[in-house]
């Protein structure tokens, strides 16, 4: 690591230590200089201003969240049901733990989408592949009866989106949104598979935490 770069890191380490004890708001660069013994005039030579740290670590903290939802396509002998279904819990109760373990980071998250849209777009566009590449694996094997993957991954992105840092679209608990989810999963599940012998496809049942490696930020 450069020393540039080694100064990069500091700053962003100080930021998301201040962020999460007293809040974005209170949060001055003056601070940050202080708690990287250098001038102010220095933090503003890696970044523009405060939310550009601020934005830097929601990044981070997003690339987080879609690598250990990516941790369930490689576990061995799952349908793409199962895959489908233990992405979408794996999300929930990541990202649900990740903002009620660290509550500022839901005020960060929420200046961060407010200040910067296109953060969001972002994250969704790479939430969204993780769904694509399922629902491609589906149709492939014929599990899925799909005509059009594109058009479904976006639908099936909407479905789940209140299910994703649900804190900031709900106060429900981890259990309530996990029955709910299984709910709005039956019928998902339902539209993309075919029923068999004249039976409804089978209600989804909601994954014990600890089935895979996406259980909790600590």
């Amino acid at each position: 690591m450069s020393e540039s770069d080694f100064k990069r890191e500091k700053i962003i380490d100080a930021a998301r230590e201040r962020f999460s004890h007293y809040g974005y708001p209170k949060t001055t660069i003056a601070e940050l200089a202080d708690d990287c013994a250098m001038s102010p005039g220095n933090i503003y030579r890696f970044f523009k201003g405060k939310i550009d740290i601020a934005v830097e670590i929601a990044r981070r903290e997003a690339l987080s969240a879609v690598e250990v939802i990516e941790a369930v396509l490689e576990c061995p002998v799952r349908s793409s049901r199962q895959r489908l279904e233990e992405v979408v819990f794996a999300d929930l109760r990541y990202t649900f733990h990740l903002l009620e373990n660290r509550p500022k980071t839901l005020e960060l998250a929420q200046i961060v989408v407010s200040d910067r849209p296109q953060f969001q777009i972002e994250s969704l566009r790479r939430e969204r592949r993780v769904f694509q590449r399922i629902l491609h694996e589906g149709q492939a094997s014929g599990e899925f009866f799909i005509d059009n993957v594109a058009a479904t991954t976006i639908a099936l992105h909407a479905a789940t989106t209140k299910y994703r840092y649900a804190q900031l679209f709900t106060n429900q608990t981890l259990s309530e949104l996990e029955r709910e989810l299984a709910h709005v999963m039956t019928v998902i599940m339902r539209g993309l598979m075919s029923a068999q012998d004249d039976k409804p496809v089978a209600e989804t049942i909601i994954p014990p935490e600890g089935t895979n490696t996406m259980d909790g930020a600590s």
